[in-house]
C-alpha cells in the first residue's frame, strides 16, 4: 500500500470541512429552536486582508458588523464571525437576526445567503474525501 501523505492532508482536510460543515448546522438548529428573532441592521464591513503564507497574493475577507437591539431593550453590536471572499451585505442593509437569549451576543443571520453555510462546507469536506479516495485507488491499482 503505497500512500501518500498529501492524500493524508487531504483526507483529513475534507474530515475537517465536514465536521465544521456539520457543527455549523447545529448551531444553526439549537439557535433557531430556542432563539429570539428581531431585525438587525449591516452597521459596518469589516475588511481583513489575509495573505498566505509564503505567497505575495492577498485574499479579501468580508465581516458584516451587525447591530440590533435584544427583547429587553440592549443593543448589541457586534462583527458576524461567518465571512467569505464575497461582500454579501452592504451597510444599511436589514437583516433577520437570531440570538441566543443566554448569551445575546451569540447570533446568526436567518437568510438565505448563510442558511447554506453548513450544508455546503458538508458537500465539500465529502467531496474532497470522496475525491482522495477515488485518486488513491486510481493510482493504487493502475490498469492491469
Amino acid at each position: 500500500m503505497n500512500v501518500n501523505y498529501d492524500e493524508l492532508i487531504m483526507l483529513a482536510g475534507g474530515a475537517f470541512v465536514m465536521v465544521f460543515g456539520i457543527g455549523k448546522l447545529n448551531e444553526r438548529k439549537k439557535i433557531l429552536a430556542k432563539g429570539v428573532k428581531v431585525e438587525g441592521v449591516v452597521f459596518d464591513i469589516e475588511k481583513n486582508w489575509d495573505m498566505d503564507a509564503g505567497d505575495t497574493s492577498t485574499s479579501t475577507q468580508y465581516y458584516p458588523v451587525i447591530r440590533y437591539v435584544t427583547a429587553e431593550k440592549e443593543w448589541v453590536t457586534k462583527k458576524y464571525e461567518v465571512t467569505g471572499g464575497l461582500n454579501l451585505y452592504k451597510v444599511g442593509d436589514k437583516v433577520t437576526v437570531v440570538y441566543d437569549p443566554d448569551e445575546i451576543e451569540h447570533f446568526i443571520i436567518d437568510d438565505g445567503k448563510t442558511k447554506w453555510l453548513g450544508p455546503l462546507f458538508i458537500v465539500v469536506g465529502i467531496a474532497l474525501i470522496l475525491g482522495t479516495c477515488i485518486y488513491f485507488f486510481i493510482n493504487q491499482y493502475p490498469k492491469l
